[in-house]
This record gives C-alpha cells, structure tokens and sequence, in this order.
C-alpha cells in the first residue's frame, strides 16, 4: 500500500464557440424577458386606481359618501379611481430662509387660528350670516338646502356621484 494521496484527473475539452454562442443568446433572451416582465408591472402598477394600490391602508373601511383620503406624504387626495404619483413630502410652509424665532412665531400664530365659517357662540356679531349659523347649529336645517324633483339636496347628490361631495372634493 502506498501513502500518497490520490490525485485527481481532470478532463479538459476544447472550447466549444457554438455552445458558448448558444449560452449566450440563451442569457440575453433571459434578461429581455425578465426586462419585459418588469416594465408589464411597471405599466399595471402605473394605471392601477388608488382603491386598489392603498386598499389596505388608506382606503381600508372607506366607502363612498366618506371624505377622500389623503396622502401621508405629500397630502393630496386619493381619489379612488385615479392614480396617485406622489411627488415625496411637500412642506406647508416654505421656511427656508427663516430664522428660529421666525419660524417659532409662524407656529404660535397659528395657535390662536380658529374656523371662521363655524357659528362661535363667544362672538357678538349679531349679522344676518352669524344668525343663521346659530340658527343651523341649533336645529340642523339650512337655508339654502335644494329641492329637485321631490329629493332633498344629498339625495340628489347620492344619485349623481355616488357619494355626497364636501367641499374638499373640490381643493387641489
């Protein structure tokens, strides 16, 4: 018996140019097919409404009637059948330039902001506009609600959209 170790016989063939030729083309059909695949879902992506793209998040429990959401980056709204591209965080303010105690002002001042269009019981304006909001606030009805054909104004709008539009449908 002999200790020396066992050698190993390794084959060489000559290199072959058709089947390196024919792995290569097989490579390049890979890669454009992997290339086709990706763009499709880039352009379904790309068309999907946003009911299906934020179904489990923004539009999850929403139904028609109910305010539109809003994109947690940039603010806009989703509308349900449109896709939404969003841009990336879009500040409110631009404070560039600003300094700190400016920037801290702007803040502050905001604090003491209140909805003007909201009957404030605190105000003594006795205008016609600021009675018929208390008017409205006490009893629910309005002055300018519409009749069309025996329906009131949000059964109209029910049967027309699908939903009741708010005054945020029409923001942009």
């Amino acid at each position: 018996m002999s200790d020396r170790p066992k050698g190993r016989m390794v084959y060489s063939s000559p290199p072959n140019p058709i089947a390196d030729a024919a792995k290569k083309h097989q490579e390049q059909l890979q890669r454009q097919h992997q290339e086709e695949l990706a763009a499709r879902r880039q352009r379904t992506y790309d068309t999907m409404p946003n009911r299906v793209c934020y179904a489990d998040s923004a539009f999850a429990g929403w139904e028609p009637g109910m305010p539109i959401p809003r994109c947690n980056r940039c603010h806009g709204k989703l509308h349900p059948e449109e896709h939404h591209n969003c841009p990336g965080f879009v500040p409110r303010y631009d404070t560039r330039g600003l300094s700190h105690e400016e920037k801290i002002g702007m803040r502050r001042a905001g604090w003491d902001d209140f909805d003007d269009d909201q009957y404030d019981e605190t105000t003594p304006d006795e205008t016609t506009q600021n009675l018929r909001m208390q008017h409205e606030a006490e009893t629910g009805e309005t002055y300018d609600q519409v009749v069309i054909e025996g329906m009131d104004e949000d059964e109209y709008l029910m049967r027309k959209f699908g939903y009741i539009p708010s005054f945020e449908d029409f923001e942009e």
